[in-house]
């Protein structure tokens, strides 16, 4: 009797015959809302569903502006003093 999972994201199998308790749901689209749920399932059929969780995932990655503005202040034969906005 053994029991596998489904993963269900939206309302849609995303994930079956899974053995462990743990799953990473990969390839999202940044800063949208997910709705999960999770079944078990054995040779006898499907289980009803868990609870139903909301997630979040974070927003993309975005780098810093790049600096500018950046000019020599002095130098002398071994230094440079550089300086940036």
């Amino acid at each position: 009797m053994a029991i596998t999972y489904n993963v269900y994201r939206n309302d849609e199998k995303v994930a079956t015959g899974l053995t462990e308790k743990v799953y990473t749901d990969e390839n999202l689209t940044p800063e949208t809302t997910y709705t999960y749920h999770i079944t078990a399932e054995n040779e006898h059929g499907e289980s009803g569903a868990s609870n139903q969780i909301e997630v979040t995932t974070d927003a993309a990655y975005v780098p810093p502006a790049d600096p500018e503005g950046l000019a020599s202040s002095g130098n002398t034969d071994t230094t440079v003093d550089l300086g940036w906005n």
